[in-house]
This record gives structure tokens, sequence and C-alpha cells, in this order.
């Protein structure tokens, strides 16, 4: 765990692995929503856009290609996230936050589950709930 800080009531809120791992990919999701909607603009659609990767890793600066098609399919739900190759992190410190669905040439399609996962869906910026 780590400590964030007292929260409202003084009392010290911590975050577990699993929230602070979903944060960090949460951030990388937000930028690619970003780069969608700006690809949106070129009327390419089955050239291969940069993405950045999704990955546990807060620092991580890696770029996969994917077209339109492919990135819509990862984010058909809010708890999957495309990675760069060989960034495919299962677990963290132990704890299991995610899983392999699917390995491709220039990324790989994981869902986070668990804990985790339930961040993620939380987090997603397209849910409309």
């Amino acid at each position: 765990m780590r400590f964030s800080g007292p929260g409202k009531s003084g009392v010290v809120k911590t975050e577990s692995v699993a929230e602070r791992v979903a944060h960090t990919e949460h951030a990388f999701r937000e930028a690619n929503e970003r780069i969608e909607a700006a690809a949106d603009r070129v009327p390419l659609d089955t050239e291969p856009i940069p993405f950045l990767c999704e990955c546990a890793v807060p620092n991580c600066t890696a770029i996969t290609r994917l077209t339109r098609e492919e990135y819509e399919r990862v984010r058909d739900q809010g708890n999957t996230f495309l990675v760069a190759p060989g960034h495919e992190v299962v677990a963290v410190e132990g704890v299991t936050i995610a899983r392999l669905v699917e390995k491709f040439e220039r990324f790989s399609f994981m869902e986070k589950v668990g804990e985790a996962g339930e961040v993620a869906e939380q987090l997603d910026p397209r849910d409309s709930s």
C-alpha cells in the first residue's frame, strides 16, 4: 500500500496496488482517447494510429500502432487495455491485476481483473452512467 495523505475526515487513506495500477493505466487511456479524437480529423481509417502503451509502468513511453478498428475493439469494455509487446504485466507486488486476452505483433490486448478491473471500469471515460 502507498500513503496518500489524510482524507476529508482526517483519516489517513491508502491506495491499494490494484487502485494505483488502474489509475496509472487510466492516465494513458485518457491520452489515447485524445489521440483518437485528433485522428478522427484525418480521413484514413485503415492507417495505424500511434497510441501510448497503457501498461502498469507509470513512466512508460512505448508507442504502439493500431487501426481505429483495433483500438475500438480494445476500448469496447471499460476494463480492457492495450499494451506494447513485452509489456504484458499480469501481477504487481504479488497482486494479480490483469490477464492477457490476445497478443498480436504490434500490441497486446489485456483485461484488468479483480479490484483493478473494477476501478478501471469506474474510471472509463466512455462510461455514460
